[in-house]
């Protein structure tokens, strides 16, 4: 699940695995997806039809049900666990300040309250599958302390360590709270932390950086994020009760982060190669890092692999490529035959033109099922009617080109659109500045 920008609004969508489905809104313009769980629910905000935020739920089944405490106050959806309890923050009127809430089908919205010593605004960030919510309560408007809920306990200040800020990133299946603090505005960056309710908030350390911090934890207690040096460099970081704290390298550069990690210990990310270029990463103990671009059996040209996002226990993994979101599932075949459609590369065109000069782009693409391509249409963002352009097409791969002109100078947005003979889309887009010669 995801949201996009285009066309000036924000949409969320849920990927079922064949097609991408628009998750719609509660009235509104924009909706901001917050979380997804194995059920297929996804958890989020959108704007209502008055222009306020509500929180939401959505399934393919149930569509999108709105969440809030009160007829005209704010909501807002962050993260959602496996048994479809959802958390965030809520406020009984637009202008009230806000207060962390729970809420599930079965006991609707239960606002947490107020951890002693901390003031609101409040928010519930993350969830495990037993019941603990972690979250923040907002000090002078700018720094956050961590705070954590549970149903017997309540809730309870969990910074334990004076720190100036902390923020909770997840939670382990245990009970456990990992994510950053700030331990004095003079101490040069964030600190991981780990918290238990028998041993509090502990310090994990920096390695042998300045800084480090939590990007994402599993269940298990398998900590993923990065590492900073003082003269600028980064390090994607692991870190387990087991093994403490370690530097996964990097791809030949200065720079690599880790973004997520799974029950398997495979840790993914970004790292800069030997030329200082971007490439997503997997990573584990046996293999090391590899560059995913190497990995792939068949791309269409010009495909690049900048950043792996999230990866699941089974090892699919979700980058983000100079083509938009890539769905990567490890195997035998062809990147094309798991995208259940066509897979495209980018739009292989200049960034800028003049007014009235030759515009000539071109996109290649698998056709991932078989069907064969129906068409390709080309819509070039200034109005003018959308163009099928030449298409060649032979053993599941095939190019598409056209040819455009410019009539004003501005900023269009040039997207591509290759439809299958199952009726099926994928398209990509180009941004292309047009000047006066």
């Amino acid at each position: 699940a995801f949201s996009m920008l285009g066309a000036g609004r924000t949409a969320g969508f849920f990927y079922d695995g064949t097609v991408v489905k628009n998750i719609g809104s509660l009235g509104g313009a924009n909706v901001y997806v917050g979380g997804l769980n194995d059920a297929g629910q996804v958890a989020g905000t959108s704007l209502n039809g008055h222009g306020f935020e509500n929180a939401f739920v959505w399934s393919a089944g149930g569509g999108m049900l709105g969440i809030r405490g009160a007829a005209g106050g704010r909501s807002y959806g962050l993260a959602i666990n496996r048994r479809g309890v959802v958390t965030g923050s809520f406020s009984h009127t637009p202008d009230d300040a806000a207060r962390p809430f729970r809420w599930s089908a079965a006991s609707g919205m239960e606002d947490l309250g107020l951890a002693p010593g901390l003031p609101w605004p409040s928010a519930g960030r993350v969830l495990n599958d037993g019941g603990l919510i972690a979250g923040v309560a907002t000090i002078d408007d700018e720094q956050t302390h961590a705070f954590a809920w549970t149903r017997s306990g309540g809730t309870l200040a969990i910074d334990t360590l004076g720190s100036v800020e902390s923020a909770p990133v997840a939670v382990g299946a245990g009970g456990e709270v990992a994510g950053n603090r700030l331990a004095s505005f003079d101490d040069g960056g964030d600190r991981p932390f780990l918290w238990t309710r028998a041993g509090g908030m502990v310090d994990l350390g920096t390695g042998r950086g300045t800084t480090a911090w939590v990007n994402a934890m599993t269940p298990g207690l398998h900590i993923a994020g990065g590492i900073g040096y003082a003269d600028g460099r980064q390090r994607a970081m692991s870190w387990t009760r087991a093994g403490g704290m370690r530097e996964l390298g990097t791809l030949g550069g200065r720079t690599s982060v880790a973004r997520d990690v799974n029950a398997r210990g495979q840790v993914v990310g970004f790292a800069e190669d030997r030329a200082g270029a971007m490439r997503a990463f997997v990573w584990s103990a046996s293999g090391g890092m590899l560059d995913l671009n190497r990995a792939l059996h068949r791309t269409p040209p010009g495909l690049v692999l900048e950043q792996a996002l999230s990866i699941n226990d089974s090892g699919i993994i979700v980058a983000n490529s100079n083509a938009g979101l890539v769905l990567l599932k490890p195997g035998g075949g062809h990147a094309g035959e798991h995208h259940g459609g066509h897979l495209l590369g980018p739009v292989l065109a200049p960034a800028s033109v003049t007014v009235g000069a030759r515009l000539d782009a071109r996109v290649g693409f698998l056709d991932g099922d078989g069907t064969g391509t129906r068409s390709v249409n080309w819509s070039w963002g200034d109005g003018s009617a959308r163009q099928a352009g030449k298409l060649r097409e032979s053993g599941g791969a095939g190019t598409a080109s056209a040819s455009h002109g410019y009539a004003a100078p501005g900023v269009y947005e040039l997207v591509v659109t290759v439809v299958d003979r199952d009726g099926r889309s994928t398209a990509v887009s180009h941004r292309v500045e047009v000047t006066e010669s």
